[in-house]
């Protein structure tokens, strides 16, 4: 009954084989729409790209009053004060706030830090220093 010249596979294997080429015909399929879009989304990116640099140099041709303003004298003597906290001779800085400050607010922030460092014990110590909680 059974025949040693009979070379036919099982069903099992058969829906297996078949299965896996589903599979890969599948894949191959997802890969190609995937690779197709990201062709699309490359030429959006580029003109939206384009539209944006379109707009920056509209923005920049409009706005020579505010390059001439950023060369002047009195914007470098604003930046000084702002920034580096520098005065003319004869003026006098006042500091407007809504807050209320101590004297405490006013000393600088290292004598504060040594205070706090000597109340902890040393497990506390290294967790500041290491993790900086």
């Amino acid at each position: 009954m059974n025949n040693p010249n009979n070379s036919s596979q099982p069903f099992y294997f058969k829906i297996v084989l078949g299965s896996a080429f589903a599979v890969i015909v599948f894949m191959l399929f997802a890969l190609a729409r995937s690779t197709y879009r990201d062709l699309f989304q490359v030429g959006s990116y580029i003109e939206a790209s384009v539209a944006s640099i379109e707009e920056q140099k509209e923005d920049l041709a409009a706005k020579p009053s505010e390059l001439a303003y950023a060369e002047s004298p009195r914007y470098r003597e604003k930046i000084a004060k702002e920034l580096l906290g520098r005065k003319l001779p004869g003026e006098e800085v006042i500091i407007l706030t809504d807050e209320t400050q101590t004297f405490a607010d006013f000393l600088p922030s290292q004598t504060q830090t040594k205070k706090n460092y000597e109340l902890l014990s040393p497990p506390q110590k290294w967790l500041r220093y290491v993790f900086g909680i």
